[in-house]
């Protein structure tokens, strides 16, 4: 196997939200003032020239910072609302697993970038049906020494069964992912999956 487990967090919490039409600068900055009190990972689909309309919201388990629980996550959720008037979506019971991967190698901006049907080809290969594969900007905030590191990248988010996740894999090293999370719906449980020797991480 090309990736490790190396970090995990009981619980597949996720939560969707309806934007009104707002430029990714606007989401960012809302973002970065909501990651003074909550550790912000999300997935904005859409391509990197559209307004933003959603904003999946997840978390991304760490070594060094820790996880945060579902309850405290959902206090998040309702101070992003109170703030923006962004307006969730009924909570739906999911199952399967919930991906993001980036389309960069490595964090470097200058990295070869692959293209979403990259990963949608290897899905296909595996399953015509049983998952789907949207186009989205991947972003993060994080507080780290009083200050909010951003990062943002084009990548894709799977949901798919978890008898593809052999696929979902294959499409991250077929674009040198790094590092992925899964939130995996079935079995309530989210973890970090990391390259075998690769110590890198976002900043």
């Amino acid at each position: 196997m090309a990736y490790i487990e190396v970090a995990s967090a009981d619980g597949a919490w996720t939560r969707s939200l309806r934007v009104p039409a707002a430029s990714v600068e606007q989401v960012r900055r809302v973002l970065c003032e909501l990651a003074y009190t909550w550790p912000v990972a999300a997935f904005l689909p859409g391509d990197a020239a559209d307004p933003v309309a959603e904003v999946v919201l997840y978390r991304d388990p760490s070594r060094t910072y820790g996880t945060p629980d579902s309850s405290a996550c959902d206090a998040a959720v309702r101070r992003l609302v109170a703030a923006t008037g962004w307006a969730p979506e009924s909570h739906q019971t999911l199952d399967g697993v919930l991906v993001g991967l980036g389309l960069r190698e490595g964090y470097d901006a200058a990295a070869k970038a692959h293209s979403p049907q990259q990963v949608a080809d290897r899905l296909l290969a595996a399953s015509a049906s049983g998952w789907s594969c949207r186009t989205a900007r991947l972003v993060s905030a994080r507080l780290v020494d009083q200050t909010v590191r951003w990062y943002e990248e084009t990548g894709v988010v799977v949901h798919a069964e978890v008898r593809l996740s052999a696929a979902i894999e294959a499409g991250a090293v077929s674009c040198a992912q790094d590092r992925y999370v899964v939130t995996h719906l079935t079995e309530r449980r989210t973890y970090v999956l990391q390259q075998r020797g690769d110590g890198g991480s976002p900043p």
